[in-house]
């Protein structure tokens, strides 16, 4: 467990394991990672050498919204606009079916995995394995 603090000064206790650093950094070979976190950069500067990822990942411009209407989690048009209709890997806790539905009916949207990872439990290693997946049947 880890102590950190991001740009608002507020200090979170987050739980990491670093060996998702290497299998994330493995699934570059197949992905461009990216930050999609309302830490911004700071996920660059607290996360990254926690787990042995690049410091200067690319990051989602993200606004939490003054108002969301809708079941889906409030990244997802934000991170719809910014793939594009490129084939992506999205994983996160607030991922739901009204999220997954959203992506499948965007126009213009690329083939695309939304999982979600439980918060209480983390990325396993079954999410890791369907990550894999995804990417080697967008390869072939």
């Amino acid at each position: 467990m880890y102590q950190l603090t991001p740009a608002g000064g507020m200090t979170y206790r987050v739980v990491l394991n670093p060996a998702h650093g290497r299998d994330l950094d493995d699934l570059a070979n197949a992905f461009d990672l990216a930050w999609a976190t309302t830490w911004q950069h700071d996920a660059n500067r607290l996360i990254s050498p926690l787990l042995g990822l690049p410091d200067d990942l690319p990051v989602v411009p993200l606004r939490m919204p003054a108002h969301h209407v809708g079941r889906w989690c409030w990244k997802t048009d934000q991170i719809a606009d910014w793939v594009g209709d490129r084939p992506f890997a999205w994983f996160d806790d607030e991922i739901n079916r009204a999220t997954r539905d959203r992506l499948a009916y965007a126009p213009g949207m690329g083939e695309h995995l939304a999982l979600r990872i439980e918060p209480h439990i983390g990325l396993r290693p079954t999410d890791i394995e369907r990550l894999r997946v995804f990417a080697n049947g967008l390869a072939a």
